[in-house]
């Protein structure tokens, strides 16, 4: 919420109100909670889900 507080072009809470029926009855390959892990982190997670080699930085 302060993500759509911060745009200022977003009701607060909207994302949230919203989040049971953009997702419900849906099946994904892959579900990644980024609360807990690092953008590099979770980037590893989706390359060894999928297969493929991790880049580093510089390409």
């Amino acid at each position: 919420e302060a993500r759509e507080r911060a745009r200022g072009d977003r009701e607060p809470g909207l994302a949230r109100g919203q989040f049971g029926r953009v997702h419900r009855g849906q099946s994904y390959g892959l579900d990644i909670d980024t609360s807990d892990s690092t953008p590099q982190e979770s980037a590893a997670r989706i390359c060894t889900a999928f297969g493929l080699a991790m880049r580093d930085e510089t390409g």
